[in-house]
């Protein structure tokens, strides 16, 4: 359904949408110029620029974006697929597999590719889900460990943040494959060819069987995933975890206790014992989750679990480390590599930071001894296919049995290259939708640790914990945004409740991380209180987050957060659907433009807002006032931001309306996201009518949805005590340190927060 979604609405846009709406929506570039500009990584760097010079519109087109090149209409004309390499004021990098005829010729059109391969790894997880573990790679075993191994060529490149699909090729363009079956990784199918004439048959119809298959290992965890009633999948998951040495469950339930004050700081692990608890039941239980608040530093307690159990613990086997987003795996790597970790990146290379891009198996490949003497033998095979058709009789045959032969070397060198690299790490890093392609097709991952878990779809969840996993680690908060789904029917099936939730309700054994270090406490009070039953504690103190100098409209206005009503501003409704409100834009333009003659940097700025509509108008209004050369000030969607910081956050709300109509901006989790991006301050931007009256009537009597003091004495009481907003999540790890989930209070969100504004001092 949701793929049927995407196709329908990527359909609709190409056929009916005018031009003027796709260029609104960022969705498409015209009038380009293009040069190539270079290589990468053996592929070509094309570089777009606008035909008359100068700046580009607005767009969509990000790092990682997978697009389309042509002429006039992707529909009518044969298309080039590339890569968004990166982007700036006055262009767009691409990296291309290939180049279309007469590049620099004429003019160009850009436009946002479609994601496929994504529902396709989908759907095969979904599938090995059924399939029992035990039984992979016992058919296969004897190719596999001769390196008869031919890489096929199954992956296309779909694009989108999520997808790292990649094809690693030498210089002759040949993909590398591999075949040799590792500790730990469990074996690699071959779909080769064995020119023995006593086997060619019996392999042949073992390829056509393994073929008819192509899927992944399947999982060791059906019986939580599967069962059909909680608390049996809460007593399955609390069971001891598989293959971790005894010495590292003995450590893990000397650490499993709640601590007094989690804000501590355990000197060996460099956590504080919030953080440590975290890691010990992580490392105890079959299947653990993490809930990881706003700032709570679970990036930080991942890449020390990791750590502690590969390195500390002697666990035995490479560990797979997924997120949903390339910026979460990125983090993760950096984490693992500062730590001395042998961590190798799976996935497409461009979509990889780029100080982080020696680490990805792309750039090992390139440093492996044996690349040189694989490109030699490919030389070599390359001269003998050309002198084939030349040859006789005999000398044909001969001819055939060298290419044979040499072929099948370099197909071992290969594989040894990749068992190689693979095999030596510590920790493969992947998105979700990377560990489901052929680079890690068929290997087996015992552990698990899957970061941004409450952001992902639950199939998209399984593609990691199909390679045979035994024992997994779920981190997320599902207290933020939960999975984006287009589908209606589909979000109506349950797409849109992610496998982190669905496991938390079930009473999984779960840890809440308990100290925020990012935001001046004054940010975090809220949240807290709202949110997390108020056991979201500061690891900083104000005078670590002051303020920077900001445009306050009085001088007795103090503190990191100001609240600008824009009384006349009207939200408006674009073409698409979306909203905008330009009197607020502008409001936020001249905070800008003050914030930057106060020597704020822009890149210590970002703003937010629920609507499309406006983050374009923001970002054309702001354009001029970015002097050049200075870093990009981020506009975004309040969804886009997730898992982001700046210094300095502005958040423009945009509704406006004498309904008091919020539509999807009364999501509590939007506003847990918006208002907790920033670590020194936060600038609101919004109609105080609206918000305050907005969400009342869900979640209020229609008498009291009219007393403005009993709003602000609910909110006030609530927010001081912490009683009413949360409850403890079931089987959450009992005693105080489970993971929480919100419960409504007597008061929208949006009127408590209002009224919490309204009362803080000055």
């Amino acid at each position: 359904m949701e793929l049927e979604e995407e196709r329908r609405q990527v359909d609709e846009r190409l056929r009916v949408w005018p031009m003027g709406r796709l260029r609104s929506e960022g969705l498409v570039l015209t009038d380009l110029r293009a040069v190539r500009r270079g290589s990468y990584l053996g592929k070509a760097i094309v570089r777009l620029t606008a035909a008359d010079g100068g700046e580009l519109p607005f767009h969509r087109f990000t790092s990682g974006t997978l697009v389309t090149l042509c002429r006039l209409n992707p529909l009518s004309e044969r298309t080039t697929e590339g890569l968004v390499l990166d982007r700036g004021r006055w262009e767009v990098r691409l990296v291309m597999d290939s180049l279309p005829p007469g590049l620099m010729e004429g003019l160009w059109r850009l436009d946002k590719g479609v994601n496929i391969v994504t529902y396709q790894r989908m759907a095969q997880a979904m599938q090995a889900l059924y399939k029992d573990p035990n039984t992979v790679g016992t058919a296969a075993a004897g190719a596999a460990a001769t390196g008869d191994y031919e890489g096929g060529n199954d992956d296309e490149e779909e694009g989108g943040d999520n997808d790292d699909v990649t094809e690693y090729r030498g210089s002759s363009g040949q993909e590398y494959g591999y075949g040799r079956g590792n500790a730990g990784y469990g074996s690699r199918r071959g779909r080769g060819r064995n020119n023995r004439r006593d086997g060619k048959r019996r392999l042949r119809r073992q390829q056509d069987e393994e073929d008819e298959d192509e899927l992944p290992p399947g999982t060791y965890l059906t019986d939580i995933l599967l069962a059909p009633a909680s608390a049996r999948v809460a007593a399955a998951a609390a069971q001891p975890a598989p293959l971790v040495p005894e010495v590292g469950l003995r450590w893990a339930a000397a650490h499993i206790a709640q601590p007094t004050d989690p804000r501590v700081e355990d000197p060996e692990m460099g956590l504080n014992l919030s953080q440590v608890r975290g890691v010990a039941m992580a490392m105890q239980h079959r299947v653990a989750l993490l809930q990881g608040p706003p700032g709570t530093g679970k990036t930080t307690t991942i890449v020390r679990f990791i750590q502690h159990i590969r390195h500390t613990m002697r666990y035995p086997h490479p560990i797979l480390a997924c997120a949903q987003s390339n910026v979460a795996v990125d983090n993760l790597l950096e984490g693992l590599v500062d730590l001395g970790m042998r961590a190798v990146r799976v996935g497409q290379p461009v979509k990889v930071r780029e100080s982080l891009r020696d680490a990805t198996l792309d750039a090992r490949i390139l440093e492996h001894p044996l690349l040189a003497d694989i490109d030699e033998q490919e030389r070599q095979l390359r001269t003998l296919r050309q002198r084939l058709p030349s040859l006789r009789g005999r000398d044909r045959g001969l001819g055939h049995r060298d290419v044979s032969l040499l072929g099948r070397r370099v197909r071992e060198m290969r594989a040894q290259m990749m068992a190689d690299i693979l095999a030596g790490a510590d920790v493969i890093c992947s998105t979700c939708v990377g560990a489901g392609g052929d680079t890690l097709q068929d290997l087996s991952f015992p552990l698990v640790v899957l970061d941004e878990g409450s952001q992902c779809c639950e199939p998209e969840a399984l593609i990691p914990l199909v390679k045979a996993c035994r024992h997994a680690v779920l981190v997320g908060d599902h207290c933020q945004l939960p999975p984006t789904v287009q589908s209606e029917r589909a979000a109506a099936a349950g797409l849109g409740k992610s496998l982190f939730e669905r496991l938390m309700e079930a009473g999984v054994p779960a840890s809440m991380l308990q100290v925020q270090y990012r935001m001046h406490p004054a940010l975090s009070a809220f949240p807290s209180a709202r949110f997390y039953g108020r056991r979201l504690m500061d690891g900083v103190e104000a005078a670590m987050r002051l303020p920077p100098p900001l445009p306050l409209p009085a001088a007795d206005v103090a503190g990191p957060i100001m609240f600008v009503d824009v009384a006349g501003g009207r939200e408006e409704v674009s073409q698409g659907g979306s909203k905008s409100n330009r009197a607020e834009a502008l409001v936020v333009v001249g905070m800008v433009r003050h914030m930057l003659a106060a020597g704020i940097s822009s890149a210590d700025i970002g703003i937010v807002t629920p609507y499309l509509a406006q983050v374009q108008l923001l970002s054309n209004l702001l354009m001029p006032h970015i002097p050049p050369g200075a870093p990009t000030l981020e506009v975004s969607t309040v969804d886009g931001y997730q898992g982001r910081e700046k210094e300095v956050m502005v958040f423009s709300t945009v509704r406006a309306n004498p309904s008091a109509t919020l539509g999807f901006l009364e999501d509590w989790r939007r506003l847990n996201v918006a208002i907790t991006r920033p670590r020194r301050a936060l600038l609101l931007v919004g109609n105080a009518d609206t918000l305050r009256k907005g969400d009342n009537t869900t979640n209020r009597t229609a008498a009291s949805a009219t007393t403005t003091t009993t709003v602000q004495e609910e909110a006030e009481a609530e927010v001081e005590s912490g009683s009413g907003f949360c409850s403890p999540a079931r089987g959450g790890g009992g005693g105080g340190g489970g993971a929480w989930r919100p419960a409504l209070g007597s008061v929208g969100h949006w009127a408590a927060y209002m009224s919490w504004l309204e009362g803080l001092p000055g």
